[in-house]
């Protein structure tokens, strides 16, 4: 059952992708770690965390679209992750994410390539388990409180012209971060199911622009009892983000609702390893004005947990 517990709650480590708010924007701040309440003290994991998000569907709102500017983009995110518990039901989760984000424009028929890689925003959330993991009970609970910091380059150029905000590796800002989570372990049928709620307020960047309100939800079904090595996952991922701001006035072309299936495996091959993958797959969006959004994208990741004393 040990087994199977670590493996439900490793799937939801990369899906907590918070994209970078604009039109065309690729995988922006990834929160690792948010699937799991404070680890048993003593503990610490580690992780390498990857995921590819591409975009080639323009949406006005709801509707299909033809891009006037036939944009089209890709990001691949590389994310170290390492969280420590130094106390009972506390821990203390540290993130470096590393991207590779570019963006195609055609204009006047000439097609521009924007493309930058590099250290992103590294972020930090601590977490305390309020309901701990526990044979007497069915539900889990924990909270958390965590910031970003502006680690990333936010002014790489190209031939002396400053690359757009949505391919630069970092933001300048720094966000403040709060995370609800909630497991509940059924017994008919035997499953569980995992939410987990996240919020980030970003700061102001250096242009004065304060990227909208970032609120997602994911949810997750797994079986509890599994004899295989593969267990597997559905989850579902709800995302709200507000329009882009510089000072009262709002932006055009910014912020959306979206709505999104990712399936998922956990393969334990080897203790104390284990290896996830999945796909993400739209099912609904809803864009203010015209946006470039996600078509298709997949993740993977390796984890282990290890006893310091």
């Amino acid at each position: 059952m040990r087994l199977v517990l670590l493996a439900v709650l490793s799937t939801l480590a990369a899906c907590g992708a918070l994209y970078s708010q604009s039109c065309c924007g690729g995988t922006g701040t990834f929160l690792g770690g948010t699937e799991r309440g404070a680890l048993p003290a003593g503990t610490m994991t580690a992780a390498a965390v990857y995921a590819y998000t591409a975009m080639d569907r323009t949406l006005n709102g709801s509707q299909a679209v033809a891009d006037p500017y036939q944009r089209r983009a890709w990001a691949h995110s590389l994310n170290l992750e390492l969280e420590l518990s130094p106390l009972r039901q506390w821990s203390v989760l540290v993130v470096l994410p590393l991207t590779d984000k570019a963006r195609w424009v055609s204009a006047s028929g000439t097609a521009y390539r924007y493309h930058a890689a590099g250290l992103s925003d590294a972020f930090g959330i601590v977490k305390y388990t309020v309901v701990p993991p526990s044979p007497l009970t069915s539900w889990t609970v924990a909270l958390g409180i965590g910031a970003k910091a502006p680690t990333g380059d936010y002014r790489r150029s190209d031939g002396g012209i400053e690359l757009p905000l949505d391919v630069q590796p970092g933001t300048s800002t720094w966000d403040v971060l709060a995370w609800l989570l909630g497991c509940y372990r059924a017994e008919t049928p035997a499953l569980m199911t995992t939410l987990s709620v996240l919020f980030r307020q970003p700061g102001a960047n250096i242009n004065g622009r304060t990227m909208g309100t970032d609120l997602q939800a994911l949810v997750a079904l797994s079986p509890t009892e599994w004899e295989l090595p593969i267990l597997p996952v559905l989850l579902s991922r709800w995302r709200w983000t507000g329009p882009d701001r510089i000072g009262d006035r709002t932006l055009t072309a910014t912020g959306t609702f979206r709505v999104e299936l990712l399936p998922a495996v956990a393969l334990t091959l080897w203790e104390p390893f284990i290896v996830r993958i999945g796909v993400q797959l739209p099912l609904y969006e809803h864009t203010n004005g015209i946006q470039l959004v996600p078509s298709w994208g997949m993740f993977g990741e390796l984890r282990t947990t290890i006893s310091l004393w």
